[in-house]
């Protein structure tokens, strides 16, 4: 060896030495510029990595071979669910304290370690997955803060395990702690009046339901609570606000929200629109499409259950994603011509619900979980445009009802007043024929009453000129009680077809009147005392009344003949009064003589059989006493 090739061996050496050490710090971030509200710098051409698929590298060994990874776009990943280690150096060139936020999206598990002239300084736990205790105050399940001091040489390391099982994204950024925290707090403000209008949404939905009981209610508010939880929950609140301490358990819900508004959506289009009615194959596809819904929904619950798979979830919705287009389509297709314009109104929100659907699968099939970044806030736009055209159409589906309403009921009181008119034409003409109907009754029975009247009269007259020339007293006292008995019926004739006063008998009247004209006939000096118990308002009709006066003439005449021979002080008592509600009492009695009614001889003398005869007539029922004279009690029905 000749003594000019040592010295050129370690020139060589030195170069070698150099390059490496500028090849290795040519990746190192310098931090010039720090103002709070500055732009974020993305990390992701500053990292070199490794993938630890044992997942049992010691982070000390781990910083000793940190100058050996590899750059992450010549980096060929064996596993989605390894740990990956990600490493840069940065330098604080500001002449102060950075006080900077370090965020990612989507990764379920990171470790951030930081290095200054090579010891560790800090080591925080973060991710979309890891529970609140694990994570510094201060610090969020997607971004941790980190302070650089200036002049100042620093590593950082992350250990980064993605358990979705999809392709782990590295978008770390690094950004003033300000900027940050302001552009979080924009962000929350939006999804919170977002979510607050959904939420007013919902509780109006379900009320209306509540009250109308109209079913579209209810299916679009399992609409606004199914898509409205689903960017609750894509927007990490409900792990923030109900899982805290097991963030994987929260996620599990993602798939069943959005699920339940699809549910609601197609029910609200199936029934809204009828279809079971009018398009019975497409209706038959939705109960399909509903069972496909249920059936996806719990296969996909499981499996994000046992294995974390989401990505295998996430596969299953995207291939099941054309039948509900193409029902979509077939159903707007079909239905288009027969819809109302509110019924269209519906139409337009599934057009919009469809876009946005297609939206965010196509999305999620070409960036993955980056979609996720906005599906929060397309979920609630969705949500309150698909309520507002609905709200919209079912306003003007109720105006347009109204005035249909309102021109029916027109109809209806043009078709009543006609109704009316014919009505009344008809009821004059028939109140005119039943006027000339009854007058002509009126003047046949007047004159059938007056020939009636005419011939009882003639009939007692001519009896009463016989009377005195008859000489057998026996046939006088049979004539007398005939002109008794034709008095009653002339009596009962003249009460009866009085038209002015109504065709019913007033009993007190009656009776007061036969009496005394039967005492005129066979008590002329006024021997014989009457005692009157008479309801004043009682009233018999036709052939009641008749009865009633033959057999009050029958026992008066039989009083008078048979009952007073002798008796110093005779009385006679009637009395009429209410037994009950369907029935009349007369009572009859005398202080005569009386007679032994168990003698046959005696019940068929004194004319007791013509008064049993005619109350049976009259369906009454008759009762006979004798003490200290003789008593009848006689039940007529009214």
């Amino acid at each position: 060896m000749t003594p000019i090739g040592i010295p050129f061996k370690k020139a060589m050496v030195t170069c070698c030495c150099l390059l490496l050490f500028l090849s290795m710090r040519a990746d190192t971030l310098h931090i010039r510029t720090y103002t709070p509200d500055g732009e974020p710098i993305a990390l992701l051409p500053y990292f070199r990595g490794w993938e630890d698929v044992s997942k049992q590298t010691d982070t000390m060994q781990l910083y000793a071979r940190s100058g050996n990874f590899a750059q992450l776009a010549s980096l060929e990943k064996q596993s989605r669910t390894s740990n990956y280690w990600l490493s840069t150096d940065l330098v604080n060139e500001t002449g102060t304290t950075a006080n900077m936020v370090l965020a990612f999206t989507s990764l379920t598990y990171v470790d951030v370690y930081l290095y200054e002239n090579g010891q560790n300084v800090l080591h925080k736990l973060t991710g979309h997955f890891r529970n609140s205790e694990y994570i510094a105050p201060g610090d969020g399940r997607l971004f941790v803060q980190l302070h650089f001091k200036p002049g100042v040489h620093y590593r950082l390391i992350l250990k980064v395990y993605h358990s979705k099982h999809y392709e782990p994204v590295f978008n770390f950024v690094l950004q003033p702690k300000d900027a940050y925290i302001t552009q979080q707090h924009r962000r929350e403000l939006v999804d919170a009046w977002c979510q607050g209008g959904v939420l007013l949404f919902f509780i109006y939905a379900i009320s209306s339901w509540l009250v109308s009981r109209f079913r579209p209610y209810l299916w679009l508010a399992c609409f606004i609570a199914g898509i409205g939880l689903y960017g609750m929950a894509s927007g990490g609140y409900l792990i923030e606000w109900f899982f805290p301490h097991n963030a994987p358990t929260g996620w599990l819900f993602n798939i069943v929200f959005a699920h339940l508004g699809s549910f609601g959506i197609y029910m609200l289009m199936i029934d809204f629109w009828k279809l079971k009615r009018f398009n019975p194959m497409l209706y038959k596809l939705g109960v399909v499409l509903i069972i496909e819904l249920i059936l996806i929904t719990s296969v996909g619950f499981v499996i994000n259950l046992r294995t974390g798979n989401f990505n295998l979830t996430n596969s299953i919705n995207l291939s099941s994603f054309p039948l509900p287009l193409g029902f979509m389509c077939a159903s707007i297709w079909v239905c288009w011509k027969r819809l109302t314009p509110p019924q269209r109104y519906l139409g337009y929100g599934l057009l919009l619900f469809f876009v946005a659907a297609a939206f965010t699968v196509l999305n999620s099939a070409l960036i993955h979980e980056k979609s996720l970044q906005t599906t929060s806030f397309l979920s609630n736009f969705t949500t309150l445009a698909v309520f507002l055209l609905f709200a919209t159409g079912l306003k003007e589906e109720l105006r347009q009802h109204e005035i249909g309403k309102n021109a029916a009921l027109e109809e209806l009181n043009q078709l009543q007043q006609h109704q009316n008119a014919l009505l009344e034409k008809k009821v004059e003409d028939r109140t005119s024929e039943l006027a000339d109907r009854n007058t002509k009754i009126e003047t046949l029975i007047n004159e059938l009453n007056h020939r009636v009247k005419n011939n009882l009269q003639l009939l007692y007259s001519f009896i009463s000129l016989q009377l005195p020339s008859i000489s057998d007293g026996h046939a006088r006292e049979m004539l007398r009680g005939n002109l008794g008995k034709i008095k009653a019926m002339m009596l009962v004739n003249q009460k009866l077809f009085r038209f002015d006063e109504g065709s019913a008998v007033l009993v007190s009247d009656f009776t007061t009147e036969l009496s005394t004209h039967l005492q005129s006939i066979y008590d002329s000096r006024g021997r014989i005392r009457f005692v009157f118990e008479l309801d004043e308002h009682i009233q018999l009709q036709g052939k009641s009344a008749l009865s009633f006066g033959l057999i009050l003439s029958e026992l008066l005449t039989n009083s008078f003949k048979y009952a007073f021979a002798d008796h110093p002080d005779p009385e006679i008592r009637i009395a009429v009064s209410y037994a009950d509600a369907q029935s009349i009492r007369f009572e009859y009695a005398d202080n005569g003589a009386g007679m032994d009614i168990d003698e046959p001889g005696q019940r068929i003398t004194m004319g007791v059989s013509l008064v049993q005869d005619l109350t049976r007539q009259i369906n009454g029922k008759l009762s006979v006493s004798s003490h200290q004279g003789l008593q009848y009690q006689i039940l007529i029905p009214v």
